[in-house]
């Protein structure tokens, strides 16, 4: 069996504030922590991996501490999920998730950029989590596992029938929780990824054509976008994909994202 293991750092073990997750050393030796706790997992079930580096430029795994390859720099392929497509891929697991924006009061919620205030897919209000697992469906790939704190492990039981999670930290706030210890947290990763390599879950599937709706807050990522590509906005702050493969628009999205954001650097 094969998995691809996706990660993020706000979900980490310990971490509970924005710099920790973005400039700080001991997000990332907190990001380590974790996956290496779910590949022993992984390892000790027979099984195989490849990782996919998805927090901010996706260079943030130690590449000499694991075992498996690992895809670096987030490329927009879109033909290809995730760097590897779909065939010989068992499941998908996801470490160091986090919950949607506006989910009242969870630890570091945000749907990927802070800026966006919701994002509907197929007219469902979905997350990195929904996003994630729908891309990993239209691949024929469940998402079996996530990790991270407890309010973003429960969004992802309320989409996905049978999905493992494995809560690291309890969300008090928006940058405060009770967070276990790494010693406990190896044990509790370790044990759910052994679990999740062999659960029984079916991919997250949405039946095309695929709408994906992405309403901004007000901000200067906003007016740079509306100035880039005015022609996929419905209203002042709301811009849609619509097209019948969900990689290849999301992909096409991500595009105008890069430009978007490189414009305002």
């Amino acid at each position: 069996m094969n998995f691809l293991v996706m990660t993020d750092i706000e979900g980490v073990t310990g971490v509970t504030t924005f710099p920790q997750a973005e400039k700080s050393e001991f997000g990332k030796r907190m990001l380590m922590h974790d996956l290496l706790a779910v590949l022993e997992g992984i390892k000790e079930e027979g099984a195989e991996a490849v990782i996919y580096d998805m927090h901010t430029d996706g260079r943030n795994v130690d590449i000499e501490q694991v075992d498996f390859p690992v895809v670096m720099g987030k490329p927009i392929l879109p033909k290809l999920w995730r760097g590897v497509g779909g065939e010989g891929i068992d499941g998908f697991f996801m470490v160091g998730l986090h919950t949607m924006q506006h989910a009242n009061g969870s630890l570091l919620q945000h749907s990927y950029l802070r800026e966006y205030d919701s994002i509907h897919l197929n007219g469902i209000l979905v997350g990195e989590i929904g996003v994630e697992a729908a891309l990993a469906g239209e691949a024929g790939v469940p998402l079996k596992l996530v990790t991270g704190d407890d309010m973003g492990c429960k969004e992802a039981e309320e989409l996905i029938d049978g999905i493992v999670t494995c809560t690291v930290k309890e969300s008090l706030s928006e940058d405060s929780a009770i967070c276990y210890t790494p010693d406990v947290t190896a044990k509790l990763l370790k044990e759910s990824a052994k679990k999740a390599v062999n659960a029984k879950v079916s991919p997250f599937l949405l039946k095309p054509p695929y709408e994906i709706k992405i309403k901004y807050s007000k901000c200067r990522y906003l007016e740079v976008m509306k100035n880039l590509h005015p022609e996929i906005f419905e209203n002042e702050n709301t811009a849609v994909m619509r097209g019948e493969k969900l990689l290849e628009i999301w992909s096409q999205y991500l595009v105008y994202e890069r430009e978007m954001i490189a414009a305002c650097q």
